[in-house]
């Protein structure tokens, strides 16, 4: 499904969909978009083909029940699912004929509810999903297809750096903190800001259909590796063709805990 999260608090944005991931089935697809006010929901919506729309009322600009009334006028196929802290815009939306109004914080049993009761049925899509490719040899680099994925934040970058290093497994909030930042700065500054560079990351990755990549729950974060190619995973597999020369993640201190292995390996290569 195309899915589209309106909602002036980007952390909403991370919470809702680790929801929706967590009830759809096994192996179903979903392409996320955000948007922070009215404006940005409806321009998504003139760009893609949006099955279901979570909303929030309370933002910038136009309320969620102005940009319900106005996205079921302009496009009727989208399902509506009203995601929001008051409960006093209920009958607004309901005569709207939404999907579904939720409270905040959403638990997962009602968004799968809202999921199982949308108003317009959403076709099956039969597609090969898209994939990133990394590489981790010299400098760090991402790409989908032949163009490199653009970051906002060059933090977020290095955060997606160090997650590729773990290779799937969960780091905590902590951990990333301690990498990206090593002992500068207050802690709750720096988690708060960590919750900024996530965000920055997963927008980069639904720029190309790829926000699956970047997994959450509770306080720690991975990646779907079955949604990357990377080399140095690659290398570590045994493949004939890695081109490590001794330089890795160049930019990045940290990395540098990684290079030890490497050349133990090159060595059993030679």
């Amino acid at each position: 499904m195309n899915i589209l999260i309106a909602d002036d608090e980007v952390f909403q944005h991370i919470e809702i969909h680790d929801a929706i991931e967590r009830v759809c089935a096994e192996g179903e697809q979903n392409t996320y978009f955000y948007a922070k006010n009215a404006d940005e929901a409806l321009a998504v919506c003139a760009a893609q083909k949006i099955d279901v729309a979570f909303l929030d009322i309370d933002m910038p600009g136009k309320n969620g029940i102005t940009l319900a009334s106005e996205l079921k006028e302009k496009y009727p196929g989208v399902n509506i699912v009203m995601a929001t802290a008051y409960e006093e815009y209920a009958l607004d939306a309901l005569r709207l004929f939404v999907s579904a109004y939720i409270l905040k914080p959403v638990l997962d049993e009602d968004v799968r509810a809202a999921l199982l009761h949308l108003r317009n049925p959403v076709p099956e899509k039969d597609q090969t999903p898209a994939r990133l490719r990394v590489h981790c040899f010299g400098g760090f680099e991402a790409y989908v297809g032949d163009k490199p994925l653009r970051f906002s934040r060059t933090k977020a970058k290095e955060m997606l750096a160090y997650l590729v290093c773990l290779r799937g497994a969960f780091a905590t909030n902590g951990e990333i903190c301690l990498a990206l930042f090593e002992d500068s700065g207050n802690a709750q500054n720096n988690l708060s800001y960590l919750r900024k560079i996530a965000a920055s990351l997963k927008d980069a990755l639904d720029e190309h259909g790829l926000g699956n990549v970047l997994m959450h729950r509770r306080s720690a974060y991975a990646i779907d590796i079955t949604l990357v190619d990377c080399d140095y995973w690659d290398y570590l597999d045994g493949a004939e063709d890695g081109f490590y020369f001794g330089e890795f993640m160049n930019q990045y201190s940290w990395a540098e805990k990684y290079i030890y292995q490497l050349e133990q390996i090159r060595e059993k290569k030679q």
